[in-house]
């Protein structure tokens, strides 16, 4: 039997939540509206997990609703009334007994999810973010099966420098540079060591693009060394030269070597990712050219995908997934010590852009940063915009974290329900089963719920004054 349930204030609920999503639309465009369904979803089939697992754990299962908030729509189907709410906040699903002071009908108590065996109970608690690893599972045998995976054996072109020798040779974002000075370069590491060798004279390199090879010759840009910055006080290795006493300077060998012992002289270079640095620099004696720069072509690698069958794509997926798992544990731990506490705030309070200390992470720049809900809504968009392949990895990520930080064994999450069963089990003997009392853990559950409130408002108060380029 199925019932259809409408409230009488159902229509302007409707209304005033069709016209959240036009605002969010309009505020955030469509990447907004994807990033938030996909949340939405994600917490829904969390919530489903645990539904489906009591249910067929034999235990009474009264509400299942997506969003929070007033009832839009609802409907009953036997004992279980499912709906959406008008605020898209997640979901929720109402387990009966789920702690030993809920009030249950005696008719209905051998049902409850406390009356149950401990299998059942850690079961149904572990069923929220076994379904979110599953899902994480299923969406990279996707991506893996569909797009591609990076190959690990090869590379090819990603960045080129603007104004850099791959520039000017022509390179684009995916040509493979197959030999550099007729040296064989299939891998990154190698390819750099040529490069940064081949200096002072001309450097034929054989590129490959869209299956045509051609051979270029060309002399390479020049990166000072650690050596070579030590020169010129105020430079860093890796700048490029572009004058000294306002004459221009492309190759160390343009260097007069009058320079030496001179007074301060205006120095100019270029900063990878920065503006022009400009010094006045005093010069006491110039390095050998071999010592002082090493070559720079001016790309960054990135790995071509290859698609895999089924079989390969599940077995990978699943490893992937057991990585994320175990960096998520650690980053979750390193960030629940006192000192990752204390970084945290320290950061928070003095957020000006720049660089924070050591921490945790589902952040984009720094290791010590928490994103609140509009941070990874921010990062998810930029995802998406970014493409299918970056979203569906954020996506990913996203159901990992949060399936490992729902198993911190503190209520109200999932394992907090999981430590109270462990710890009825330990306790039950002699045919006795005990139950802990519930009572005696709400100041503690109160605490927990008062410490994440005050986490992510900091953390929401960072992203709003100090959101991260995810650009």
């Amino acid at each position: 039997m199925t019932e259809e349930k409408f409230e009488p204030a159902g229509s302007s609920r409707r209304v005033t939540a069709l016209l959240t999503v036009v605002f969010l639309g309009w505020a955030g465009g469509v990447s907004l509206l994807v990033v938030i369904g996909a949340f939405v979803v994600m917490l829904a089939l969390h919530e489903l997990g645990h539904l489906l697992v009591a249910r067929w754990s034999g235990m009474q299962v009264t509400e299942y609703f997506i969003g929070f908030g007033p009832r839009i729509w609802s409907m009953r189907r036997g004992e279980t009334e499912y709906g959406v709410k008008a605020i898209p906040a997640g979901a929720y699903v109402r387990i009966t007994g789920m702690s030993s002071m809920e009030e249950v009908a005696p008719v209905d108590e051998h049902r409850s999810f406390r009356a149950q065996s401990f299998p059942r109970r850690v079961a149904v608690a572990f069923a929220g973010s076994g379904m979110q690893f599953l899902l994480a599972i299923a969406l990279l045998t996707v991506l893996f099966t569909t797009i591609g995976r990076p190959d690990s054996s090869s590379w090819e072109v990603g960045v080129v420098v603007e104004g850099s020798t791959a520039q000017s040779l022509g390179v684009v974002s995916g040509d493979q540079v197959e030999k550099v000075a007729g040296v064989s370069v299939e891998d990154f590491e190698k390819f750099g060591e040529v490069v940064r060798a081949s200096i002072g004279h001309l450097v034929p390199f054989e590129i490959n693009h869209e299956g045509t090879s051609f051979v270029r010759t060309a002399r390479l840009n020049e990166r000072l060394t650690v050596i070579g910055a030590a020169a010129f006080a105020g430079l860093q290795e890796g700048d490029q030269l572009v004058s000294v006493d306002h004459a221009p300077v492309r190759y160390w060998s343009d260097l007069p070597a009058s320079l030496e012992g001179q007074g301060p002289v205006r120095v100019e270079a270029l900063r990878y990712g920065q503006d022009t640095v400009v010094l006045m620099v005093a010069i006491n004696k110039l390095p050998t050219e071999a010592m002082a720069v090493s070559g720079f072509f001016g790309v960054s690698p990135q790995r071509p995908l290859v698609t895999e069958n089924i079989v390969s794509a599940t077995g990978q997926a699943v490893s992937e997934v057991a990585e994320l798992v175990a960096a998520s544990a650690k980053a979750l731990v390193k960030f629940f010590t006192p000192g990752g506490i204390a970084d945290f705030v320290r950061g928070t309070v003095s957020s000006d852009g720049g660089e924070a200390a050591d921490g945790v992470a589902l952040t984009s720049e720094d290791e010590n940063r928490l994103l609140s809900i509009y941070g990874a809504a921010r990062l998810g968009s930029a995802a998406f915009e970014s493409g299918i392949y970056q979203f569906i990895w954020f996506m990913v990520l996203i159901n990992v974290f949060i399936a490992v930080f729902n198993l911190v064994p503190l209520l109200p999450f999932d394992g907090g329900h999981i430590a109270i069963a462990i710890y009825e089990r330990l306790r039950s003997f002699g045919g006795r089963d005990y139950r802990a009392d519930a009572s005696k853990l709400l100041p503690l559950t109160w605490v927990v719920l008062m410490f994440l409130l005050s986490l992510s408002a900091l953390a929401l108060f960072r992203d709003i004054v100090d959101l991260p380029d995810f650009g």
